[in-house]
């Protein structure tokens, strides 16, 4: 799918499936969404630029995601996608073609961001002056984004910290807390987070390169922008990052708890065990067959046996309770 963007009459006019023939009349910026082998070969000829496909961007080294082809600047960044949906988040590589007169971009996915983007274009008329501010607004949008889905999945860890840690009474805390989900909300927290880290570190290498190569043709305002947005991504990416060690806290923290809930059940049929142990000793010693066993013809031997029963359980708990042991 194409789409193309273009502003007339101070008005932004946005053109689906757009023919592919010549460039509309105050073209900023040229979307290619799965593109098909003809639009992508009709963009390529309308910007005189090879515009790489996914497989392209796919097969290129990490050093190679960003460079400089006849005046355009070509880049190549993740961006996640599938969390609005309900879907496993995935890193989706976006290429960005940024020449002196227009912005072509080229992906796979389709980012809230970008939904979101063409919303803003209208209302802030200012994104729409030149191709650069129209990429920094973009990549901008994309950063709000990660920002809103870092802190959901903070406000989601604290949810399983709370329900993994909480205050209750022994009983109330079987029934509330399943480990096998709370590690699998874990997972998918920890998924979200790793994704981010990507998408984050993408996004600072393409804006360093960006002020490196086109910061000279930007306005103060567009420059201060593009700084701002600079010290956003790292402050996320440290966000990410202790993120991701709280994850790992949280994480080892609940095994720790499974493994003493199993230490206390085992120790609970343990000493069992050992209470019963006596108990079941007289009651084998009275049980055997022999002729001469006194007791046995002993109007009290049956209320004797039952108290040596009792006594020798009795015993072994109160030396347990003594010591501490329950």
């Amino acid at each position: 799918m194409l789409r193309t963007f273009s502003v007339r009459d101070g008005h932004l006019h946005v053109e689906e499936d757009a023919p592919t023939g010549s460039l509309p009349l105050g073209a900023l910026w040229l979307d290619l969404q799965s593109p098909s082998a003809q639009e992508e070969a009709a963009v390529e000829r309308l910007v005189g630029l090879d515009i790489p496909t996914r497989a392209e961007a796919a097969a290129i080294g990490e050093s190679a995601r960003l460079y400089v082809e006849d005046n355009a600047l070509v880049m190549t960044a993740a961006v996640v996608a599938g969390v609005s949906e309900g879907r496993r988040p995935v890193a989706a590589d976006v290429t960005f073609v940024l020449t002196p007169s227009l912005l072509v971009t080229v992906r796979e996915a389709d980012p809230l961001p970008f939904r979101a983007f063409v919303q803003r274009c209208r209302r802030e008329p200012a994104v729409r002056q030149m191709p650069e501010t129209v990429f920094l607004a973009l990549v901008e949008t994309i950063i709000d984004r990660a920002a809103e889905l870092l802190d959901g999945a903070q406000a989601e860890l604290e949810r399983v910290s709370a329900e993994a840690f909480a205050d209750a009474d022994r009983k109330a805390r079987r029934r509330a807390i399943d480990p096998r989900i709370l590690v699998k909300r874990i997972g998918r927290i920890n998924a979200l987070v790793a994704r981010l880290r990507e998408s984050l570190l993408g996004l600072g290498r393409m804006l360093a390169f960006f002020r490196q190569n086109a910061a000279t043709a930007l306005p103060d305002s567009a420059l201060r922008r593009l700084a701002s947005m600079e010290g956003d991504v790292r402050a996320l990416a440290e966000f990410d990052a202790q993120l991701s060690n709280e994850l790992s806290f949280v994480l080892e923290a609940l095994f720790g708890l499974t493994n003493a809930e199993q230490n206390r059940i085992i120790r609970v049929f343990t000493i069992a065990s050992v209470l019963f142990l006596p108990p079941t000793l007289v009651g084998t010693v009275y049980g055997m067959n022999f002729e001469a066993m006194p007791e046995l013809k002993w109007i009290f031997g049956y209320p004797m046996a039952l108290g040596l029963m009792v006594a020798s359980a009795v015993l072994p708990y109160w030396l347990f309770r003594r010591n501490g042991w329950l």
